[in-house]
């Protein structure tokens, strides 16, 4: 697990994936942006509700509105960015970390697509469901949804990179062998999703954990 840590902490500052990471970077700065521009836009076109201080409490509690809606955002978006660039990104680093390996024969775009728009799903569902525990256990709800959105970051990452080289039966067979090594890589990817500025890493930062980790566990135990 430490191994596959370092390894996914150097690829970070690899001159390779360097334009890999600025892409990802600058679309999930779109991403939010777009986000802050229409909650703002909307704020302006409202017509007066019954009374203006009404409308100026709308606007005070904005900024705390989008806070929230970055830090409930980090674990989707952090899976969007992985099914885009999980092939590139792997791609890179077999090729340099593994060269004497089989060339993965990668994954077909319906199936990146659709583990990444279920990997969203999931992450979406569980924090609307863990919200009324937010609100009610301060701290506590926060650690809840980090442990939650672990288990769900972790197991799709790990098959996001498995399908590159197994079916997908093979892949979750793997997966469950793992449980524990690959719960804790996603714990690590949940916590960067809601740290401000390293959420925007923490999807490349995931792709290269769960390739090392695979190849790892992959070796240790042969699906």
């Amino acid at each position: 697990m430490f191994a596959s840590l370092g390894r996914a902490l150097g690829f970070l500052v690899d001159p390779a994936l360097v334009g890999t990471a600025l892409k990802a970077l600058f679309l999930t700065i779109v991403l939010f942006a777009l986000v802050l521009a229409g909650i703002e836009y909307l704020l302006h076109a409202l017509p007066t509700l019954g009374y203006p201080w009404v409308n100026r409490l709308l606007e005070i509690l904005a900024p705390v509105l989008i806070i929230i809606g970055i830090f409930t955002l980090g674990g989707p978006v952090a899976a969007i960015f992985a099914s885009l660039y999980l092939d590139r990104v792997a791609d890179a680093i077999e090729a340099r970390s593994y060269p004497s390996d089989p060339k993965a024969p990668g994954m077909s775009f319906g199936t990146g697509s659709g583990a990444g728009i279920r990997l969203a799903g999931l992450v979406v569902l569980v924090d609307l469901l863990l919200l009324p525990v937010d609100a009610f256990l301060p701290g506590a709800g926060e650690l809840i949804t980090i442990i939650a959105n672990g288990v769900l970051l972790g197991r799709e990452y790990f098959e996001l990179a498995a399908l590159r080289h197994l079916q997908r039966g093979a892949a979750d067979a793997l997966r469950r062998r793992n449980g524990g090594r690959i719960f804790a890589a996603g714990l690590i990817i949940s916590i960067l999703t809601v740290v401000p500025l390293a959420n925007f890493i923490a999807p490349l930062f995931g792709a290269a954990l769960m390739v090392h980790l695979f190849k790892r566990v992959s070796k240790e135990s042969p699906a």
